[in-house]
This record gives C-alpha cells, sequence and structure tokens, in this order.
C-alpha cells in the first residue's frame, strides 16, 4: 500500500510545522474529499484512509527491520488486507476492541461497494450492515450514520501511531534479553 500523499507544503499553501499539524491537514484532506462524493467514493477512501492509520499504526509498533515490508506487501503478507491489519493491531493491543468492530463494519461496507457494480446506500446488504451496530445511531440516514462513525473512527486513529512508536515501540531481542526470557523456563522447569 503506497498510503496517503506526502508533501512538504499543503496544497492550500500551508507548511505544517510538525507531524501533529501535517496529521491535521490530512484529516481535513478526508473531510474534504468526502463532501459530495459518490456513495462508492466516499465509502472507498473513508476505508483506505483508515486501512494507512492501521498500516502505520502497526509499523510503529514494530521493530525497524527491512523484514517488515514482508508482512503488509505481497499476496500472501499477513498484514496485507484491511482484515489482516484490524486483527493484528486489536491483539497487540494497538486498537480498541470496540475500534475494531468499527473498522470491520467500514471493511465489510467497502467490500460490498468494491464487488457490488450497483452498490448504495441503498443495496440491500449495505442497508443491513448500515442498520446494526456500530454504523447504526438511530438518529442519522445510513450514509451520515457510515460517514459519522467513520470519521470519529479515523480521528482517533490519525495520530496513535506517533504515540505508539513513543511509548510502545519493540525492540530487536538481544543476546542478554533471550537469556533473561530462557531463566524462566528453567524457573518454571524446577
Amino acid at each position: 500500500m503506497n498510503g496517503l500523499p506526502t508533501w512538504t507544503k499543503h496544497p492550500s499553501g500551508i507548511v505544517p510545522e510538525n507531524e501533529h499539524e501535517r496529521r491535521t491537514l490530512e484529516y481535513g484532506d478526508l473531510l474534504q474529499a468526502t463532501a459530495g462524493e459518490s456513495d462508492r467514493g466516499l465509502v472507498i477512501t473513508a476505508a483506505a484512509h483508515v486501512e494507512v492509520y492501521l498500516e502505520r499504526i502497526l509499523k510503529a509498533f514494530l521493530i525497524d527491520d527491512a523484514d517488515v515490508k514482508e508482512l503488509f506487501e505481497g499476496p500472501f503478507a499477513p498484514f496485507g488486507s484491511l482484515s489482516g491489519k484490524i486483527k493484528a493491531a486489536r491483539l497487540m493491543g494497538l486498537i480498541t476492541k470496540e475500534e475494531a468492530k468499527r473498522v470491520d463494519a467500514m471493511r465489510k461496507v467497502r467490500n460490498i461497494f468494491a464487488h457490488e457494480l450497483n452498490a448504495s446506500f441503498d443495496h440491500p446488504d449495505v442497508k443491513k450492515l448500515c442498520a446494526k451496530s456500530p454504523i447504526k445511531d438511530g438518529r442519522l440516514a445510513d450514509r451520515d450514520a457510515f460517514l459519522h462513525m467513520a470519521m470519529n473512527t479515523v480521528i482517533h486513529l490519525i495520530y496513535r501511531d506517533i504515540g505508539v512508536a513513543a511509548s510502545h515501540k519493540r525492540k530487536p531481542l538481544m543476546n542478554e534479553d533471550r537469556e533473561k526470557l530462557d531463566s524462566y523456563r528453567s524457573v518454571r522447569d524446577e
């Protein structure tokens, strides 16, 4: 996955001073991209952004190694699909169970739009998904409920990788660490 466009100067002319400002502009771009978009465009754009954010979060957690890219690229990459990224991020404790449910709901709706030529928010399979939690909120039309849920999910994930990198980044296992881990086995076996 190529990810989102990278720029040093935002198309609006703003030059972000730090990564947080760049991400805030990126979120604005997402809001602008979904405004007036077709149903298909809205769903696919929102899901693509979430997939990029999950990949960033996972990469921020994993050790720095050239082999990490093999987890995300190629036909048999375990984190090559949105589903794989959702499961990995949840099981590594990088997203909550509720966030995983929301992203998975987005994935399911995206899959219908990706595989059905006549998909819209009036499509029976989309309506079925939008009629239940976490999309349905009881107040909004299906398209608006999906967008509301998606944007509320995105706003929590867009900066998450920065915090993960600062406090949860994994380090390669060194011999002295391995020996300490192995010592637990000998204590357990006694």
